[in-house]
This record gives C-alpha cells, sequence and structure tokens, in this order.
C-alpha cells in the first residue's frame, strides 16, 4: 500500500500566504496528502537587543501567537474538508532558527512530495536575483517546490505547461510531472523554445513517443515547439493566450545559470500564475 502523500506547507501567518493555502487545499484533497504547515519564527538582533533582556518572554508570546495561527489553519483545513465531503490530514511544526535552514531541515525529515511557499506579488517566480527565502530554498530544496504569488486569481484552471529547453535531466522531470498531472488530473504541454531547429526538439519528441504515446493519443500530453529568441516573450505568449494553471521548470544545477535568472527575473515581474520547480 502506498503511503500517503506529504505536503509542507511553509507559513509566516500572514496575508501574504492567503492565495498558497487557497491553492494548495484543492491539491491535497487530489493528492490525498496530509499538510504539515511549518511556522519559522526567526528573531533577529535588534529584536533580542529591544528586548532589553526579557527576549524568554518574548518568545513565549511570539510561540502563543504563531501556534494559534497554526491551528487556525488546521481548523479552516477541516472546514474546507467538509464542505467538499472529503478528509484532508493535518499537522503543524513550530520551530525558531533560520528560515531556509529551518524548512530545508523539516524537508529531510518530513520528506514530502512537494513543499509550498506562498510569495508577494512583487516577488513572483521565483526571486533568484533578490535573494529571497523562496529562491533560496530552490538552491537547497531537493523536493519539488511550488510557488504560489499573492497575485494569482485562478486555483487549478487550466493545463500545466512545462517550460523545457530539453536539457540533461528534463526526462526525468516530465516523469515526475506525469505522475503529478494524473493525480491532479490536468494536461501537460512541453513548451520547447529555441531560436532555430537543433537536436533537442527531435530528442524531445522521440522520447514523448517512445514513452508517452497512450498519452499523447488521448491528449493528456502534446509538445508545442515554439522557434523565438526570446524565452521570457514565448512562455509569457504562450499563458497569455492559453489557460494555464501551473509554470514547471527544472532547476539545473549543473548549468551557468546567469540567464535562467534572468529569465526568471523577467517572469517574476509579468506573471501571476504559481510556478513548480523540480530539482535536476
Amino acid at each position: 500500500m502506498k503511503n500517503m502523500s506529504k505536503i509542507l506547507f511553509t507559513t509566516g501567518l500572514n496575508e501574504q500566504g492567503e492565495k498558497a493555502f487557497e491553492f494548495t487545499l484543492p491539491i491535497a484533497d487530489l493528492l490525498r496528502a496530509k499538510i504539515f504547515f511549518l511556522h519559522v519564527e526567526h528573531v533577529p538582533a535588534v529584536a533580542v537587543q529591544a528586548s532589553g533582556g526579557m527576549l524568554e518572554e518574548v518568545m513565549k508570546h511570539r510561540q502563543e501567537s504563531a501556534l494559534k495561527g497554526l491551528y487556525q489553519l488546521k481548523m479552516q483545513t477541516a472546514e474546507y474538508a467538509f464542505e467538499n465531503n472529503t478528509h484532508i490530514e493535518s499537522d503543524h511544526i513550530y520551530t525558531t532558527g533560520l528560515v531556509v535552514e529551518e524548512i530545508v531541515h523539516a524537508a529531510k525529515s518530513i520528506k514530502p512530495d512537494i513543499c509550498v511557499a506562498g510569495t508577494g506579488s512583487h516577488k513572483g517566480f521565483p526571486g533568484l536575483i533578490t535573494g529571497d527565502v523562496a529562491g533560496q530554498l530552490i538552491k537547497k530544496l531537493t523536493c519539488p517546490l511550488l510557488i504560489v504569488p499573492d497575485g494569482c486569481n485562478k486555483l487549478l484552471e487550466g493545463d500545466i505547461l512545462f517550460a523545457s529547453g530539453w536539457d540533461k535531466g528534463d526526462n526525468i522531470v516530465l516523469d515526475q510531472l506525469m505522475t503529478f498531472s494524473r493525480q491532479l488530473q490536468k494536461k501537460v504541454i512541453v513548451l520547447h523554445v529555441n531560436d532555430k531547429a537543433d537536436k533537442n526538439e527531435a530528442n524531445l519528441e522521440e522520447y514523448m513517443e517512445q514513452k508517452y504515446a497512450e498519452e499523447m493519443k488521448i491528449g493528456n500530453l502534446h509538445s508545442n515547439v515554439v522557434q523565438s529568441d526570446s524565452i521570457t516573450k514565448a512562455i509569457e505568449s504562450y499563458i497569455d493566450n492559453n489557460s494555464v494553471s501551473i509554470l514547471v521548470a527544472g532547476h539545473h544545477h549543473h548549468r551557468f545559470e546567469f540567464m535562467h535568472r534572468q529569465i526568471a527575473d523577467n517572469l517574476a515581474k509579468n506573471l501571476q500564475i504559481p510556478s513548480l520547480i523540480f530539482q535536476v
């Protein structure tokens, strides 16, 4: 019997993650996943100094407030499950320390299928340039990371778009993505952008036809090859003209990533859909 799926939901217990929470609930239902709500209490040096030696009291107050917030998320999860005639298990984790390190530590312990992070609409996908929490998590997590911007309005409406250069390891991403998409009952479109015909285009088509012939036949998977000198504009154009619920990309550790960071930063300014990052 397959073990229950797990979702690690990181929360600052503020309005910034509200859309991420709304987006996670139906995913947890479809995946039959248990949600672990994680809040990391970070106390900067200025807060320690301002406490005037009363750090223990300050931390106690923060913990009480955080636990109330985590309890509220669990109650809202139960209410959603009741209203939708389903069952979603949830638990919470409260810890103190450096935010990114604590999230990574929790992920190693829980081994979630995905980790979810909400992000302000001005930081978007995935904030690699600004060095925010989501950007750091992309580099350090080993599990897929789902980043949900606050400006996201459509929840799970549309297909899953895998923006791929069909680089080394993207076949592994596609295999993982196909399992995920079946659970979410979504179609997958592989968008391959290049400035001219190349061997990667042929390799992509060959791989899909050999391994996913049935999925392609029934329309659950197909590719869209676009020749453009701007990857960013090609992705934006496709999303503007089609119904897309999640943008998927692979984070390639083996590559020089300056251009990929630039692409991500440009997309952040214009797109307001969730991004799912797989580690390659």
